[in-house]
């Protein structure tokens, strides 16, 4: 007689609903941009150089450093996600980068 096996479907159910994601800007000349980092992964170093990379290419941008969000994989994590949107307001931020180091 052949074995029998029992499959089971590795993939699990969607446990988040997708949303739309916010339109785009035009450019990001004149806008303030956000910094957000983990703390992980040579934020330290790759800022920096994004932002001389940014203020090269666009006239007039801001640049509010990660330094003013906080860490958002420490151990205030989830009160900082949580409030970051208005944070972000209070920094009147026009669009984010977030870097997560693994």
């Amino acid at each position: 007689m052949e074995p029998a096996y029992e499959v089971v479907w590795p993939k699990s159910p969607q446990g988040v609903q997708s949303r739309s994601m916010a339109r785009r800007l035009d450019t990001l000349a004149g806008k303030r941009i956000g910094f957000v980092w983990d703390y992980m992964f040579r934020g330290e170093e790759l800022f920096p150089v994004l932002e001389r990379w940014l203020r090269e290419r666009f006239d007039r941008i801001e640049i509010v450093g990660y330094e003013a969000f906080g860490n958002i994989h420490g151990p205030d994590e989830a009160a900082l996600v949580r409030g970051l949107p208005e944070v972000l307001a209070s920094h009147r931020v026009d669009a984010v980068v977030v870097g997560n180091g693994c």
